[in-house]
């Protein structure tokens, strides 16, 4: 601990006793006090690095804990951020966002209707679903009966997450993607069944619209990052 510099009176006298005093020795060149400026900015200089420290720590500490809104841009990217991968949507989501209800509400609708997910334009190659549940890639080819159904258990999924004050993901929250659903299941038997549909990875955000490969513009898609 640095000492205070003396006080000037008492650089004059040392106090024996009340009555008595003698002479404080006078050093041979004058004592140097520090400017009060310099203690000044000194003192605030460890106060500043005091309070620093803790801050530090709090800041780091509050945003290694801070749930993330999206889940990144790669499968491990989405695992590092422990996100969960949902087919129904084709979606890697924060758990805020995740439905595992629908989900698995799903899964067993299209094993019983042995509705598949291919690797080839052909839809010869069928991906065991195991694979499909891991969210590698950029996707896989289904049919348009598939498509239907994922639309309808993500209305299903939209709904109860309204229901139940929960987040929407970025994928399902704007109008355009119910409307665009509707449009789907509105059709009549044989639409688009000739015709091959990629289901791809999709990264969303949560609690807002947009994400990373979520829409596709013009019949262009993925696109990157969104915020429509």
């Amino acid at each position: 601990m640095n000492s205070s510099p003396p006080d000037p009176e008492e650089a004059q006298t040392t106090l024996i006793n009340p009555q008595k005093y003698k002479p404080y020795p006078v050093p041979s060149s004058p004592l140097r006090f520090s400017s009060p400026l310099n203690v000044l900015a000194t003192t605030l200089l460890i106060l500043t690095l005091i309070l620093l420290i803790p801050l530090t720590y709090l800041i780091t500490t509050q945003s290694q804990s801070q749930p993330y809104n999206q889940c990144g841009t790669t499968a491990a990217e989405a695992r590092s951020r422990n996100c969960v991968f949902e087919t129904t949507g084709f979606t890697w989501l924060p758990s805020a966002c995740a439905d595992p209800t629908t989900e698995a509400e799903f899964l067993a609708y299209i094993e019983k209707e042995r509705l598949e997910l291919y690797r080839d334009v052909n839809y010869t190659d069928v991906v065991p679903i195991e694979e499909v549940r891991r969210g590698e890639g950029k996707g896989f080819f289904v049919t348009q009966a598939y498509h239907i159904t994922h639309c309808l258990f993500l209305l299903k999924k939209l709904h109860r997450a309204v229901n139940e004050g929960r987040l929407l993901d970025g994928q399902i929250m704007p109008a355009h993607h119910t409307e665009h659903c509707v449009e789907m299941a509105l059709k009549g038997p044989g639409f688009k069944e000739g015709v091959v549909q990629l289901s791809y990875t999709k990264f969303p955000y949560c609690g807002r619209v947009g994400g990373f490969d979520v829409l596709w513009r013009d019949g262009v898609g993925p696109l990157g990052w969104t915020t429509e």
